[in-house]
């Protein structure tokens, strides 16, 4: 069913046509085309039982995941995050310029410049004169654990995003981790493909207004509740009733 998955997502990003003006729609889009690489990936490091590599990348889609439901259901806010991309680019430009010397060619320096620096104001505001931080590092104000409870994800946060990043970042904790024996897997590739399944019906109610899945999303959740029969999700509430949860 994993090979049906992949498909479907395949499937749903080429059956529709986003507008120029549809931002949300080109978010969708955009997000759903990653996390097919990062299926491939996680289900490749599952097969050879490399579970901390696999865990490394549920953090990845899970934090795409929750900033995709939480833009969809604030639709407004899709241009903040679009806008923020300013940064990031200054700052790999910035990046490519110390390493190799190449640099944008004016007016596309000063352009990007500008943007950024716009965009520094708006989403970081000045620094703290004494200590030298920012209140806001980021395009929302939210943590991560207060948007993933606003989207109904708040029940992964803690496997899904803290214990991924103590494997990400130099930390005790990480390194006690990689020396013991915990394999993980089941739960990474329960979440994983929860997630999954979020996109595919997260997709169909932006573009059509459905709350209903088709019947090969439909069978894709059916296949998800009948393999993890223990899942912490109804889908939105979508499927609260659903005969075969446990």
């Amino acid at each position: 069913w994993r090979l049906h998955l992949r498909n479907l997502l395949k499937l749903t990003i080429e059956s529709k046509q986003k507008r120029d003006d549809d931002r949300v729609g080109h978010l969708i889009i955009g997000f759903i085309f990653p996390s097919i690489l990062d299926l491939d990936d996680l289900m490749l490091l599952t097969v050879h039982n490399r579970h901390r590599g696999a865990h490394r990348v549920l953090r990845t889609i899970y934090e795409r995941v929750v900033t995709l439901k939480y833009i969809a259901q604030n639709p407004h806010l899709a241009a903040d995050f679009m806008e923020y991309d300013a940064i990031d680019w200054s700052q790999v430009m910035m990046g490519v310029e110390e390493a190799s010397g190449l640099t944008l060619s004016e007016p596309a320096k000063t352009s990007l410049s500008t943007a950024a620096a716009e965009a520094r104001k708006k989403f970081k505001g000045e620094s703290c004169t004494e200590c030298g931080l920012r209140k806001q590092t980021s395009w929302t104000k939210l943590s991560s654990k207060a948007m993933a409870e606003r989207v109904g994800l708040g029940h992964m946060h803690y496997f899904a995003f803290v214990e991924p990043s103590k494997l990400i970042h130099p930390t005790y904790w990480g390194i006690n981790n990689v020396v013991s024996e915990r394999s993980p897997l089941y739960n990474t590739l329960n979440y994983f493909h929860e997630l999954l399944v979020h996109l595919v019906l997260l997709h169909r109610r932006h573009f059509t207004q459905s709350t209903q899945p088709t019947p090969m999303m439909w069978s894709a959740v059916h296949d998800f509740l009948s393999v993890w029969v223990f899942a912490e999700t109804s889908f939105d509430g979508m499927l609260a009733g659903y005969e075969g949860r446990k």
